[in-house]
């Protein structure tokens, strides 16, 4: 079994285990990458982490600095593996199981100041996911959210309700589109 280290903070040099060829996680530079142009703004934050996977940017945002994250998958094994090792760790990490764009307005009653979605490579509705965020998440007025997809495309238009694209930043095959 392979597992994804936990680059900064509390919890660094900590392992996530993840089971090869279960996930596409993303590469290391990649989240520390991401993790810096959010800074500071990490300190104290409600971050929320859309197709979670491993829950490893989950891990990293509470190692950070994050008041807590709620890690979102669709696979309830996924989802049983964070929830163990937040417990392990005693790490304010919820997980929850279902489907993301369904589940968006079930998480509406808690703001969140940081999202993170990383659907898997053959997602197309970015938009739809958008929208959904727009109008279903209590965001603060300077929310940061931000979308992995592969290099090169372009899945999203300028504005989604009140998110305005900001940046794009590109690491190898992965871009992270910023929306504030």
């Amino acid at each position: 079994m392979a597992s994804l280290r936990v680059t900064a903070g509390a919890l660094r040099g900590r392992r996530v285990p993840v089971s090869a060829g279960d996930l596409r996680p993303t590469s290391e530079r990649a989240r520390q990458a991401f993790f810096n142009i959010v800074g500071k703004r990490i300190d104290s934050a409600r971050f929320l982490d859309l197709f979670a996977g491993s829950g490893i940017f989950s891990f990293e945002a509470v190692s950070r600095g994050a008041a807590s994250a709620t890690a979102v998958d669709h696979d309830r094994r996924k989802i049983e593996a964070i929830s163990r090792l937040a417990d392990r760790w005693d790490v304010p990490v919820t997980p929850l199981h279902g489907e993301v764009v369904t589940m968006l307005p079930k998480l509406n009653k808690n703001l969140y100041d940081i999202v993170y979605a990383d659907p898997p490579y053959d997602f197309t509705a970015y938009d739809g996911l958008l929208d959904a965020i727009d109008k279903h998440l209590s965001l603060p007025p300077d929310p940061i959210v931000a979308v992995e997809h592969r290099r090169r495309t372009n899945p999203f238009h300028e504005r989604a309700g009140r998110l305005q694209l900001q940046r794009r930043a590109e690491y190898g095959e992965v871009w992270i589109t910023f929306f504030a």
